[in-house]
């Protein structure tokens, strides 16, 4: 096989990955993710949230909440500088209050795309892990 013919298979091959990727796209997805990312108030928490689909009128969203993993732990990681070891402290509310702020924001913001009318939530399990916890 020529050295041309190789290229052009080869430029064949990424072009249609590219192409393949690129139909697969969700512009209802891509649109809520950017949203999300340009909120200021999302951008300045330590958690990032993310849209992992859009089905039947339902978003659903990542978050740090969940009954597998506590607040406590959350925290630990997302803002290292507090004092878990007494969760009713003032700080500790203030930061669980701040959390709630954020994914109720996030919540808003899906709810106000067109053809969202519910917002369900899963568990980020690939930041977890990303910072050394499993969540099972």
């Amino acid at each position: 096989m020529s050295n041309k013919l190789q290229a052009l298979i080869v430029t064949a091959l990424f072009l249609s990955l590219g192409l393949l990727w690129f139909l697969k796209q969700d512009p209802a997805l891509n649109q809520l993710n950017a949203t999300l990312k340009a909120d200021p108030t999302l951008q300045a928490y330590p958690y990032a949230f993310h849209t992992l689909k859009i089905e039947n009128g339902v978003a659903t969203l990542t978050t740090p909440r969940s009954p597998e993993v506590s607040v406590l732990q959350f925290l630990q990681i997302a803002q290292p500088h507090l004092d878990t070891s007494n969760p009713d402290s003032p700080e500790m509310i203030a930061a669980q209050k701040a959390l709630a702020a954020v994914q109720e924001q996030a919540a808003k913001l899906a709810k106000a795309q067109a053809g969202i009318t519910a917002v369900a939530w899963e568990i980020d399990r690939s930041w977890y892990a990303s910072h050394g916890l499993i969540v099972e």
